[in-house]
């Protein structure tokens, strides 16, 4: 039953955790940074306050020498800089875990089998550099002679990040991370791991974040306009897009609000561009008028909902699976839209690209929605072949569009129209699949007029019944081709076909649930996992065989009300279980195992009313 993916001989986790302010994100960061210079694979998960200053902040870091699917349920390593870092964590270190503390800050309390070592970070920081400017790279010192890590990666990496700052900053940082080692070797902390040069398969791998995954995805379908307002979480899509629209010939614009920077990628878009606006939550709701407009415009254009806690301003830094039903139902009227929901850092970058080729191909609204947990995590994911990106001609139905992959990219630009079509040109002809040429401004005869309107197959203004159920079904008819074109894509299903209970998940979730399949198999419980990655519409035909196949069904989310089971139901008549987790940190492994084994004692039982 086991699965060797699972089974790792290198699986440990580092925690670092303090208030906001201390550097705790940025030692975290570096250190992370450099254990993926090894030959193991890296994740990381990041909470941090909304505040400037003070606040609960962390960084957790996972090595692994198998593909990282979560960040893991308990620590073995936990660096704490106060005391609330350490009220806050303790309860998640691991049977024999080592906690790291200054004494000076944090009053501990012995735990069984832990191993404890007091280094006074801010002193030996004080001493040091004059101030306690460098105590977290005192730490990362700490944790580099721990893990037997190359000092001198370390200091490449302080050059390359403080070197901008000038040669202070970096004297400061380097003093630091010497007296760190230092510190670790008079405390007597032996080297618990070494973390080894990088093996020659290292080459084909990277780290990125989710934020930077999209934004190179963006980069390789061929978007070359992206208009935006900062928010947290999604405001590093934007500054990676700043930095790279120059490079490749593109325009990035920062505009007043939302508002106006989805207007701008709607103009942008009937100018023939492929674009792009990264927002979250409350950005979502201001864009939702314009959403509608270019839905009636039938244009293309890519958003990307990195989605955090609310309602309203809610937790900004904390992640949530709660913008479902808005981004699906959300605004007036009835206006089709996809939404695709990638599950992992590498997936974003595939499943931006997945976007735009569907935006492009059916002249529509696509919404990406991940959320903070995978914007802001970190990991080694395979580099892609972006040097054999092939573009696919127009004309060519979606579904012989190969899926993006690591091996093979393909895409593809909106269809336009032939000189025939030119002469007595209909922007808006109703086709059997409801997709239209569009002409580019300036082409000779492809003049027409965009309205948000009610309009004719030539976009002239029309209110009659007739006109709209025509137009209407037109739109629509989109989506229904395009859910065709899903059921032609491989079953996103994982697992033995013969297991009765089944879990279907969406987005950030997919990590976790797999893990907790893997768990489960190691406990004679065999698991079906279902995950597609767009998640409106549904390929309906997969989802209702895997369904019919299986005797109990858990929807996992990480939200209050189950928007996505509520979906399900409404959509197939099925009564799944559901499981949420709504505290604004990702759901673990073992919290779905638990439920695993809860459901699978009542399918031995025969007694479902006990759910």
């Amino acid at each position: 039953m086991g699965n060797t993916e699972f089974k790792s001989d290198v699986d440990f986790v580092v925690r670092i955790a303090g208030e906001g302010g201390e550097g705790i994100i940025s030692c975290g960061e570096l250190f992370a940074q450099a254990a993926a210079r090894t030959e193991y694979h890296v994740f990381t998960y990041i909470t941090y306050p909304a505040e400037v200053r003070g606040g609960f902040s962390m960084i957790q870091i996972r090595i692994r020498d198998w593909m990282i699917y979560s960040m893991g349920s308990t620590v073995d390593y936990l660096v704490v800089f106060s005391q609330q870092g350490y009220d806050r964590t303790i309860g998640s270190l691991g049977k024999g875990g080592t906690v790291i503390y200054d004494p000076d800050l944090v009053k501990i309390e012995e735990v069984p089998g832990a191993t404890f070592h007091a280094v006074p970070f801010s002193k030996i920081s004080g001493e040091a550099v004059g101030g306690q400017r460098g105590k977290n790279i005192v730490a990362l010192g700490v944790l580099g002679h721990l893990f037997s890590m190359d000092r001198q990666v370390l200091e490449k990496l302080l050059q390359d990040r403080f070197g901008g700052k000038g040669g202070q900053a970096t004297e400061i940082n380097l003093k630091s991370l010497a007296v760190g080692y230092e510190a670790a070797r008079q405390a007597a902390m032996g080297c618990r791991f070494h973390l080894s040069a990088p093996s020659s398969q290292k080459a084909v791998y990277m780290m990125l974040s989710g934020n930077e995954a999209i934004a190179l995805g963006a980069i390789a379908a061929g978007c070359r306009f992206v208009a935006g307002y900062p928010i947290t979480p999604a405001t590093p899509i934007f500054e990676t897009l700043t930095r790279l629209m120059p490079k490749v010939g593109g325009t990035a614009i920062q505009m007043e609000d939302e508002i106006a920077s989805i207007s701008a990628c709607i103009g942008a878009s009937f100018g023939g561009e492929k674009v792009l606006t990264p927002t979250s939550g409350p950005g979502l709701q201001l864009m939702g008028e314009q959403l509608t407009l270019a839905a009636m415009l039938e244009l293309p254009l890519v958003i990307v909902n990195v989605q955090r806690g609310g309602p309203s301003t809610g937790l900004p830094t904390k992640t949530e699976q709660s913008d479902l039903k808005f981004a699906i139902y959300g605004t007036a009227g009835e206006s089709p839209r996809a939404i695709l929901a990638p599950s992992g850092v590498e997936d974003c970058f595939y499943q931006t690209l997945r976007a735009f080729t569907i935006s492009e191909h059916f002249q529509m609204p696509v919404i990406i929605l991940t959320d903070q947990s995978i914007g802001y995590r970190k990991a080694t994911v395979r580099i892609p072949a972006v040097s054999n990106i092939t573009v696919v001609d127009s004309s060519v139905p979606c579904e012989e569009i190969d899926l993006p992959s690591p091996d093979r990219i393909q895409t593809t630009n909106r269809l336009e129209p032939s000189s025939e079509e030119l002469r007595g040109y209909k922007r808006f002809k109703d086709t059997d699949d409801g997709v239209s040429p569009i002409a580019r401004p300036g082409t000779p005869g492809g003049q027409y007029l965009a309205t948000g309107l009610e309009h004719t197959e030539a976009g002239r203004a029309d209110y009659s019944p007739s006109t709209h159920v025509k137009m209407t079904r037109k739109r629509f008819r989109k989506l229904k081709a395009l859910s065709k074109t899903l059921e032609t894509n491989p079953p996103e299903c994982y697992g033995p076909e013969d297991a009765q209970i089944g879990i279907i998940g969406w987005g950030s979730t997919e990590g976790a649930i797999r893990e907790a399949r893997y768990l489960a198999a190691e406990k004679g419980i065999p698991v079906r996992h279902l995950h597609p990655k767009v998640v409106s519409p549904l390929p309906n035909r997969q989802i209702e065989h895997f369904l019919s196949e299986m005797k109990q069904v858990l929807v996992v989310e990480e939200n209050y009300t189950g928007q996505f089971a509520h979906f399900v139901k409404g959509l197939f008549g099925a009564r799944p279980i559901e499981i949420h987790k709504y505290e604004g940190v990702p759901i673990a492994p073992e919290e779905i195992l638990s439920a695993i084994e809860k459901v699978a004692g009542i399918l031995d039982e025969e007694d479902i009313s006990r759910v």
